[in-house]
């Protein structure tokens, strides 16, 4: 059996890697599935390249996903259509994108998304449907039972935010993919507050106002807690005055 921790440092390595698909399974280039295929191989094993074989075949458990406390960490997750690729004949739908769960609180999903360019992170559900458990990792306990619908406690983990900052210009680039030479979204005002979606190497994905896009993380200072300033004593909006004033000494370098 393969150990879950190791699996979840195997796909965590590997958050930046391009995404190409199929690709060769390692830092030069890599896809959903085969993000799969090389945290096996690190243990001296093998898993089927392909999202829709792999729900099919090698999940000794699985479900739909309808909130956070199904899940745990060492868990596969699904997005899904309604369209059985023509290999299949069992009227399952489209298994068509794997993530693996690495944390649930908070939470975090890696996979390589050819969206973003490269293997991200998801810290919110959104799309994922459905939930398996590898008939080959280990676990210690069973998955808990499918609820039909959410419970007071099952919420998605809290919202995180972050400032836009910079030591010279005005804006901030908002891109369509974690890469300086993708399309540009918007131009992110500094000082803005962004919703941070997810993290793919030395880039973010933020929400502004109803678009969303990738920005360099040393663009942007994580809040460390969600209360407004208005709600801070003096001697807290002080320190987090000073916070952000020392993280915008210590960055340089041109807006990305």
């Amino acid at each position: 059996m393969l150990d879950a921790k190791k699996l979840i440092a195997s796909v965590e390595e590997c958050l930046g890697w391009p995404y190409v698909s199929p690709g060769t399974n390692d830092s030069r280039g890599i896809d959903c599935s085969g993000l799969f295929v090389k945290a096996y191989r690190d243990q001296g094993a093998s898993i089927y390249h392909g999202s829709n074989t792999i729900y099919r075949k090698y999940c000794s458990e699985k479900g739909k996903l309808t909130n956070v406390s199904q899940l745990k960490p060492g868990m596969a997750v699904f997005k899904w259509n309604t369209n059985t690729p023509e290999k299949f004949d069992d009227g399952l739908g489209d298994f068509q994108h794997i993530g693996l769960v690495t944390s649930v609180n908070p939470l975090r999903i890696v996979h390589a998304s050819s969206a973003a360019g490269c293997v991200t992170t998801d810290t919110k559900l959104g799309k994922w449907t459905y939930w398996g458990w590898l008939k080959d990792v280990a676990k210690n306990d069973s998955l808990p039972p499918t609820p039909a619908e959410p419970t007071e406690g099952d919420e998605e983990p809290m919202t995180e935010f972050a400032t836009v900052i910079a030591d010279s210009g005005s804006t901030v680039n908002m891109r369509t993919k974690a890469k300086s030479t993708a399309a540009l979204v918007e131009r992110v005002p500094l000082g803005a507050r962004v919703e941070v979606l997810g993290t793919c190497g030395s880039w973010t994905k933020v929400k502004f106002g109803s678009r969303t896009g990738y920005m360099m993380t040393k663009f942007l200072i994580a809040e460390d807690d969600q209360e407004p300033d208005e709600d801070l004593t003096l001697e807290e909006r002080v320190t987090r005055l000073e916070k952000r004033v020392a993280m915008l000494e210590a960055y340089d370098g041109a807006v990305g």
